[in-house]
């Protein structure tokens, strides 16, 4: 087998940085080097796990071959899941079509994973298709080699002119999906042609300029946010902050992106909240008429490019998981859909 060359051959969608080690490269959802803006608590933390980032290439090959280092969430993460494999695996999609997911193995050593990828004429009699590899929700990834069969060709296609970000939390980054595209973001696609850049984040998402920034310096064709739910949670904005934070972040990206279209969410709560005051001295249900005044006042400003999606409440309890935040798997699902739909009938 041949390996191939990063950015010639092959590329990471979703990356916003690339570090490079000895011998690896590692996507990063923020720029590496100024992690500590982006992510205060420090270390490796959610931004160098590669969640919405997959590996993509144009190929002839029957089979992939892949070296790499995964190293396991450094958090309780791994407490809360169904299964190990929810936090440590890949999804392989070919020409569209999703071939199931991959177990990783979280080890200090190098591991090899190999992927058949089935061509009905027998070896050497592959199509040119398009391969991607969507990587670990709540892993580090180091890719250390990539190989694909001698005689085979690769290459990468040119970048798509829809991007689309999503800011949010750790249920944003997919906390109980069971593989990276069943996460309620993937699933939450209302349109084919988009390429995803998640700034989803664990441990809060509170309308940070250093965010509003790097997503105008992305600029999306639509931003999707989800956020309050971590507000609510912590009382780390009040009623008046909110709004004017909403604004001046919403306002520094369409200020940039002209063309840009914005979906505001408030991510779905636990029945357990809903009458349970948070830090900030509200209920969870209270909040939530904060959050869509909120929205409202951004959407006068917003000359029609600011669009609301009211909070999903076709839960319960059982939907959540022990800590009655994240969702199940089967919930991630569901609210994908929700979102998908209410999304089109906004955007069209």
């Amino acid at each position: 087998m041949r390996s191939l060359t990063c950015g010639e051959e092959f590329r990471f969608n979703g990356a916003v940085s690339l570090q490079r080690g000895e011998g690896w490269v590692a996507p990063w959802r923020v720029p590496f080097d100024r992690a500590r803006l982006y992510f205060p608590e420090g270390g490796i933390g959610r931004a160098g796990m590669p969640s919405g980032v997959a590996l993509v290439l144009t190929t002839d090959t029957d089979h992939v071959e892949l070296d790499y280092l995964c190293s396991r969430c450094p958090d309780n993460i791994v407490e809360l899941a169904e299964d190990i494999e929810q936090l440590e695996s890949v999804d392989i999609v070919v020409d569209g079509v999703r071939r199931g997911r991959r177990a990783l193995s979280a080890s200090r050593s190098t591991q090899t994973l190999r992927l058949d990828l089935g061509a009905e004429g027998g070896a050497g009699t592959a199509p040119v298709r398009q391969v991607e590899l969507w990587l670990p929700l709540y892993a580090q990834f180091r890719l250390i080699d990539l190989r694909i069969d001698e005689g085979a060709t690769a290459s990468v296609t040119a970048p798509n002119p829809n991007r689309w970000v999503h800011y949010g939390g750790s249920l944003s980054q997919g906390m109980g999906a069971d593989s990276p595209l069943t996460n309620y973001v993937q699933s939450s696609r209302w349109r084919d042609d988009l390429d995803l850049v998640s700034l989803a984040r664990g441990k809060g998402t509170h309308l940070e300029p250093v965010f509003a920034d790097l997503i105008a310096e992305l600029r999306p064709r639509y931003l999707t946010m989800a956020v309050g739910g971590m507000v609510y949670l912590t009382g780390s904005l009040n009623p008046y902050t909110y709004l004017t934070n909403m604004l001046g972040f919403v306002k520094r990206v369409v200020d940039t992106v002209p063309d840009c279209e914005v979906v505001v969410l408030l991510a779905p709560a636990s029945p357990r909240f809903h009458d349970r005051k948070g830090p900030g001295g509200l209920t969870a249900t209270e909040w939530a008429t904060v959050h869509d005044a909120a929205v409202a006042a951004v959407m006068e400003w917003g000359d029609g490019r600011v669009h609301p999606v009211r909070q999903w409440t076709d839960v319960d309890e059982s939907d959540f998981l022990a800590d009655g935040i994240h969702l199940t798997s089967d919930a991630h699902r569901r609210y994908g859909a929700y979102l998908a739909e209410r999304i089109r009938a906004r955007l069209g």
